[in-house]
């Protein structure tokens, strides 16, 4: 039977590599002082499309449910928890961390390899307006992405409101401008420079915008805009940049920043610093996340906020991308106990198999009544180590066969 487009089933192999990556980050999480939360699958369309933009409203996955309602599952967590916050813990002494390890939807997502269902592992810092909580989740990203094993990536800071004042100087009307957001989004050049062709807009404009996407490297770049431009919210944007980047400094993680001012997210909801990581292995991003001031109060309650997302599939693909060996992970020994179809031996096998998972061992117990020989290549096949055979031994000790070798000894349990 087949399942629909964009769909996966994960075998045991890519499920336990998974769980290392989750575990991995989720103690970064928990060191960090972020509490784990967990949100429905789904919920109403109205209150998911209030977190996301027309973009995102185009992806989203909805149905009705038996009572008419139109029903979206969730394409990203920010939303979902600023609504549980704005709800339930309003009254909380502030600020919150929660932190989630969840499977999102979206429809044709080519960023995750065509997939309709993906994994985020992320945190929201809930209810301080502060520099310092913006560096915070930043430097939270680095380290969750240095423990996960990764070597080689830049986490790239910008500000939406460096966008939002170049858009506002311009003088083009909404539908254009989202378009030229779309187009420097999706890192299409030659769609940018068609669009810009088509306004009445200064040249030096049109060759600014066309050239905001390459302005990524250090300070320098700052400077850099800060010559071309001269309204008042792009200004104030590079200033709050550099304020974070010298923050960052102080965490001592220059070496995994860069700036990079042709960062737009695909989310309305961004006030403020928005920051993406990449590597040299894959063309999208492995996390992102930004400031979004205004996302809770939609829900009832004004409380400034910031986060991020880290994508597992994509992480994995990396990590196996800058190391083959990385996800080859060290397991400890399997045993399986055979008791050679003898009841009267049962009782003994459950009492060998109990002790040696006490130990830490991962311990399977025959029960398929087969001969050794079935057994030694059914071992074989699933890597496990050794077979103890038990038998109407009075003396404490047992056969162990390794599996690989057939090496028989006689061991003390």
């Amino acid at each position: 039977m087949n399942i629909p487009e964009g769909l996966n089933d994960l075998l045991p192999e890519e499920v336990f590599k998974r769980r290392f990556l989750e575990n991995k980050i989720s103690q970064v999480f928990n060191k960090w002082g972020y509490q784990e939360i967990i949100t429905p699958t789904f919920e109403f369309y109205e209150i998911l499309a209030k977190g996301a933009g027309s973009i995102m409203k185009k992806e989203m996955i909805k149905f009705f449910d038996r009572e008419g309602n139109i029903i979206a599952l969730r394409p990203e967590m920010t939303t979902p928890i600023a609504r549980v916050t704005s709800t339930k813990l309003k009254g909380e002494p502030k600020p919150l961390r929660f932190y989630y390890i969840s499977n999102v939807f979206r429809y044709d997502d080519l960023k995750t390899g065509n997939r309709k269902e993906f994994n985020q592992a992320g945190v929201e810092l809930i209810g301080v307006n502060s520099k310092e909580a913006d560096a915070e989740v930043i430097a939270l990203a680095v380290e969750c992405l240095k423990n996960s094993g990764l070597k080689k990536f830049f986490i790239d800071i910008g500000h939406i409101n460096f966008f939002n004042g170049v858009m506002e100087s311009i003088k083009v009307k909404e539908k254009r401008k989202q378009e030229i957001k779309k187009a420097i989004l999706n890192k299409d050049f030659v769609l940018l420079e068609k669009i810009l062709s088509l306004e009445d807009i200064k040249d030096r404009e049109k060759e600014f915008i066309l050239k905001m996407p390459t302005l990524r490297g250090g300070e320098e770049v700052l400077e850099e805009a800060e010559k071309m431009i001269d309204n008042k919210l792009s200004l104030s944007a590079l200033k709050e940049i550099k304020e974070i980047y010298n923050l960052l400094r102080d965490y001592g993680l220059e070496e995994y920043i860069l700036i990079d001012l042709g960062i737009i997210r695909n989310f309305d909801y961004y006030t403020g610093i928005i920051f993406e990581g990449y590597t040299d292995y894959l063309g999208f991003p492995v996390c992102g996340g930004g400031r979004y001031d205004n996302l809770c109060a939609k829900f009832g309650k004004d409380l400034p906020s910031t986060g991020f997302a880290i994508g597992i599939e994509r992480l994995a693909t990396i990590l196996e991308k800058e190391d083959t060996n990385s996800l080859k992970l060290e397991r400890p020994d399997k045993y399986l106990v055979y008791y050679q179809n003898n009841k009267t031996y049962f009782k003994k096998a459950l009492v060998v198999a109990e002790n040696l998972r006490k130990k830490g061992l991962i311990v399977e117990l025959e029960i398929g009544k087969r001969e050794y020989e079935k057994v030694l290549n059914y071992a074989r096949f699933r890597g496990i180590k050794y077979i103890l055979i038990i038998a109407d031994d009075q003396s404490g000790k047992i056969k162990r066969i390794e599996v690989i070798s057939e090496k028989k000894e006689i061991i003390n349990l």
